[in-house]
């Protein structure tokens, strides 16, 4: 997801990764909680089910980065779908993912960071959605090795319009579409970066042909001007 937080007592040289992997949360019946702040909670179980409604319209092979909850991934199982990879970082919650993956012979597991582990394969579909993830802005550049050409990409939304932390960096002038969805945010979540106005929307991104490493390179030297 796009929220990030520094750590308290940040060593400039521990990387980032080393933290979130000793990361400690606390899991309730609702949420995952990182001290005060939410990393997850079950109400945005709608919001997940469109996502996974999404990637998976393809089915075949299903790229999931970050677990969370399992919200995403147990609709994203409910699809017709051939197999389901899951990269996440955390270690308590990697715990919970090999429980929960114990009785579902499609899931693959990849313990590490998304973009220093991604597997040498291509996937039909994929769903992003990470926590403090420094590497967040390089998604669709890094991701690029395993897309198919009709690969399509959805990602936790946190701007509550048609619009997306991609759409004026490196997806300017990609394909992408958003499913407006009605639905109430709680007062408490403090994640959003727009006003909250009972709306959210998935984002489809369809990869086309002009989606290549050489035209991302581009847009991230015109930004680093």
């Amino acid at each position: 997801m796009n929220r990030f937080k520094k750590p308290e007592g940040f060593d400039k040289e521990l990387k980032m990764y080393e933290w979130m992997k000793q990361e400690k949360f606390e899991f309730n019946k609702n949420s995952i909680m990182d001290g005060k702040d939410i990393v997850m909670h079950d109400w945005e179980d709608k919001m997940m089910k469109k996502h996974a409604e999404v990637v998976c319209q393809n089915g075949g092979d299903i790229l999931e980065l970050g677990f969370g909850m399992g919200l995403s991934a147990g609709h994203i199982q409910q699809q017709d779908i051939k197999s389901h990879t899951i990269i996440e970082k955390n270690k308590n919650v990697h715990e919970r993912l090999c429980k929960w993956a114990e009785d579902k012979p499609n899931v693959k597991i990849i313990f590490g960071d998304w973009y220093d582990n991604l597997p040498d394969e291509k996937f039909d579909g994929v769903f992003f959605d990470t926590y403090n993830d420094i590497n967040r802005m390089f998604m669709p550049l890094r991701l690029l090795s395993v897309f198919k050409k009709t690969t399509i990409v959805s990602w936790f939304n946190s701007y509550l319009d048609e619009d997306s932390i991609y759409s004026k960096s490196l997806l300017q002038n990609s394909s992408v579409k958003y499913h407006k969805m009605n639905i109430k945010i709680p007062e408490y979540v403090d994640y959003f970066l727009k006003e909250y106005k009972d709306e959210y929307f998935v984002p489809e991104w369809s990869i086309g042909e002009n989606d290549t490493k050489e035209k991302y390179m581009k847009i991230l030297h015109k930004m680093r001007k």
